[in-house]
């Protein structure tokens, strides 16, 4: 038999789940319901345990080593990709539940920013002989990850990617890392009623009335915007990559309305020698990129 690839996405809702082969093709993919809320016997965390049995035994015939396993969460994981050390308030009973041990198989664990980000650029940039790539994804909040000659960077402590908390406003409010006016501030779907006088609920209705040519949707929606380009510009200059990917809800859902005024920021913050610009593309996977990229990340770190 052929050894496949399992990735999973935990989730505050759902958890995702992909099978994936060796040259990247999708044999199946499927979500169930997280039920962190329920809080009773950390449900969600018996069911990703029976869907890896499941799984290893249809694709494997119950060999571990012909299907291994990558796991996507958010929060901080540890050095060895093996568990996740901080993950506050949210998935009780995920911080410090080693999957590997517990399992008695190998099973990494990675950043959902980091898996998203891997997803991409195994699945699209790669191929185009891309080396350094950088990845946001605007959602809730803004979550990210780097690529660096070909491999995911994750840093010191696993937190490089952490790009929402890059400062836009000095003097705006801070984040948990104590960073004040972030950029997940300045664009995050959980921001979006302080910073509308409580006039939007949501940047789905934000964006639809900045299309409908209303004037203060047009100066809050732009205003986002402008501070994404200027995070965007400051990150090229640091981090200097061949193309930047912009995933998430908030991109998904807002299009052109985004890409087409952040193109026209850009033209005025980014340094361009030489003409030379960088590469400013959506994401070509949606819900299910973490899954993806802990697929990938099994697959690459046998």
């Amino acid at each position: 038999m052929t050894r496949n690839y399992m990735g999973i996405d935990i989730g505050g809702t759902k958890i995702k789940t992909v099978i994936i082969q060796e040259d990247g093709l999708i044999l199946e993919q499927y979500e169930l319901m997280t039920e962190d809320d329920y809080g009773k016997g950390e449900v969600w965390k018996k069911k990703i345990v029976t869907q890896i049995a499941l799984k290893t035994q249809q694709y494997a015939n119950g060999d571990i080593n012909l299907l291994k396993c990558g796991i996507s969460a958010p929060g901080l994981v540890d050095p060895k990709n093996k568990k996740i050390l901080h993950m506050p308030e949210r998935l009780k009973g995920i911080e410090n539940f080693d999957w590997t041990l517990e399992l008695d198989r190998d099973i990494k664990v990675l950043n959902d920013g980091h898996s998203a980000c891997l997803a991409e650029y195994e699945s699209f940039h790669r191929s185009q002989g891309i080396r350094h790539m950088l990845m946001l994804t605007l959602g809730t909040g803004v979550g990210g990850g780097i690529i660096i000659n070909g491999e995911l960077y994750q840093g010191h402590l696993q937190r490089a990617g952490h790009l929402g908390h890059t400062t836009v406003d000095m003097h705006g409010p801070p984040t948990m890392t104590n960073m004040p006016g972030s950029l997940e501030y300045a664009i995050g779907n959980f921001s979006v009623a302080e910073r509308t006088d409580n006039r939007f609920k949501s940047t789905r209705k934000l964006v639809e009335a900045y299309q409908n040519g209303q004037e203060e949707a047009r100066v809050w929606w732009l205003e986002s915007v402008e501070k994404l380009a200027v995070a965007l510009a400051a990150l090229n200059n640091i981090l200097s990559p061949e193309v930047i990917v912009l995933g998430g809800g908030i991109t998904a859902g807002a299009k052109a309305s985004l890409m087409r005024p952040l193109k026209e920021y850009m033209a005025q913050y980014e340094w361009r020698p030489g003409e030379h610009k960088v590469s400013l593309v959506s994401a070509g996977h949606e819900s299910y990129a973490g899954a993806i990229g802990a697929a990938f990340f099994a697959k690459n770190n046998i």
